[in-house]
């Protein structure tokens, strides 16, 4: 009998320990919340977005300047070649072409290159912004974007955007 009890006795204390642990997870769990931001609102308003987008804009009249200047010597090419069928001309604006369909290529990598190097610095800080906004408010478990066409149909999260805003100094 002394056996059942003290078996009993452990068993519930063993039973109420973890109902006891599992109801502190629950009510903290219930603590933690699923905010948003809208990324667009803070990369927009930040003052490396706008030099960054110049500078990107710039890059790509140069290309397309150049793109411009090989379509035009490949269209004269091209309407000497319907006069006079030469086969040297043929090989000429095949080879034509081929530079204008490389310089394309080209271009698109150097551009996406170039807005990585430029736009990943300004998504970093805004990232150190969101976690130091996390830091301060220990009940965020997950950010989600807000933006127009970011997936995010509804969300009843509390928007931070403000608060990471205020974080940029924007």
């Amino acid at each position: 009998m002394k056996k059942n009890t003290i078996f009993y006795c452990l068993l519930f204390f063993l039973l109420f320990g973890i109902f006891g642990k599992g109801s502190s997870l629950h009510s903290k769990e219930c603590n933690q919340k699923i905010v948003c931001l809208n990324s667009l609102i803070l990369v927009e308003k930040m003052p490396e977005f706008s030099i960054a987008q110049k500078e990107l804009e710039k890059l790509s009249k140069n290309h397309e300047n150049t793109l411009e200047k090989l379509a035009k010597e490949f269209h004269k090419k091209a309407e000497k070649f319907q006069k006079n069928k030469n086969p040297i001309l043929k090989k000429e604006l095949e080879i034509l072409q081929a530079r204008a369909h490389a310089y394309q290529k080209n271009a698109a990598d150097d551009l996406a290159k170039k807005q990585n190097k430029l736009l990943n610095p300004i998504y970093k800080k805004i990232e150190n912004a969101i976690n130091r906004v996390m830091d301060k408010d220990q009940t965020i478990i997950r950010v989600d974007d807000c933006s127009p066409g970011k997936g995010v149909l509804v969300n009843k999260g509390v928007d931070i955007t403000e608060e990471v805003k205020k974080e940029l100094g924007i």
